[in-house]
């Protein structure tokens, strides 16, 4: 075969192998798909097999949860069109800054303290805000609230406290030297430490909210910084302290003091840093303690709570978070943020 022949025979192929690939390219990037739109099903009349949607008075919905068949849309406010999870429907209740949340007296919301307006708020569960009271209350540090009244204890950073009403605009001055309040469950007395400066002079001590009536229920002495205020809802226990007696690194007697001057049988934990949210009868206790075993991380457990089921049916839950992000719904149900 010759130079020549040769040279004409590879032109010729590599034109040939190029309009191929050039054809190829073309319909793989360029071409559009054919487009086939199916036809609605006719309407079909007796004895078809598409019924119609009769009237609307006619229909009959689907039972929510019977085998092979979905909730109507209307059940699950904010669920998606498909099954599986449930999107969780939240609703944005303040965009500023909030602090010394509480539920509300009635139960229907929330109560909070506005620092940019220095003003107490009350808030809806569908966002609604109102004045709780047009009073202001500039540098409020904390607040303790009453639980069905709409009632507070509030303290300033120069350590003045204040007890102050809602519902009847007053207000009331109390002793520095006082702290810690905590309301009763009827919002008729509060307990609280007087932490004099003398040791023997320290008390726990249960008043009226607004300071009178004072007596003093049990000495503090040199461990008042170990005892707790915490009216439980039943009103038996007033107070927790940390000075029970020791069982080692990773346990603790906590001891439960009543409004008597009782001193009922400790509450035995296994671990440190004791956080308690009592239910709402006060029978349970649900808490938090940490060791070396959850890695000192916070753990959860329930227990016996009242003076006569201490320590009785004691769990660990295995659940890690703090007791103070847990809230209880009724006896058996507990919601907790982790």
């Amino acid at each position: 075969m010759s130079e020549r022949l040769r040279r004409i025979l590879f032109i010729s192929f590599f034109v040939l192998f190029a309009g191929i690939v050039g054809v190829g390219v073309y319909y793989y990037f360029f071409a559009q798909p054919e487009v086939v739109v199916e036809a609605p099903p006719e309407d079909v009349g007796p004895g078809g097999t598409l019924p119609g949607a009769g009237d609307a008075d006619e229909r009959q919905p689907t039972v929510p949860g019977a085998p092979g068949t979905l909730a109507p849309a209307g059940t699950v406010p904010g669920a998606g069109a498909t099954g599986g999870t449930v999107q969780p429907q939240t609703v944005l209740l303040r965009e500023s800054i909030t602090q010394e949340v509480s539920p509300s007296a009635d139960g229907t919301g929330a109560r909070y303290y506005d620092p940019i307006e220095s003003r107490f708020y009350r808030v809806t569960t569908d966002g609604v805000n109102e004045l709780i009271s047009d009073t202001e209350f500039p540098n409020v540090e904390t607040v303790s609230w009453g639980n069905s009244t709409d009632q507070a204890i509030l303290t300033f950073p120069d350590g003045t406290k204040l007890h102050y009403n809602f519902e009847t605009e007053t207000q009331t001055s109390l002793p520095k030297h006082w702290d810690a309040f905590d309301f009763a469950a009827d919002d008729q007395e509060v307990v609280a430490k007087s932490n004099a400066v003398a040791p023997e002079s320290r008390y726990l001590l249960i008043a009226d909210p607004n300071g009178k009536n004072a007596r003093a229920v049990q000495p503090l002495g040199d461990n008042a910084d170990e005892v707790y205020p915490y009216w439980t809802p039943n009103e038996q226990v007033i107070a927790y302290s940390t000075v029970g007696d020791a069982l080692g690194f990773d346990r603790e007697r906590i001891q439960l003091l009543g409004q008597n001057q009782e001193n009922f049988t400790g509450l035995v934990v296994e671990g440190r840093g004791f956080q308690p949210v009592w239910s709402p009868d006060g029978n349970t206790v649900l808490y938090s303690v940490w060791n070396a075993a959850s890695n000192y991380r916070p753990e959860l457990w329930v227990s016996g709570g009242a003076p006569g089921n201490i320590n009785e049916n004691r769990i660990q839950l295995g659940v890690i978070t703090f007791a103070n992000k847990c809230a209880w719904a009724n006896e058996m149900t507990v919601y907790c943020g982790v």
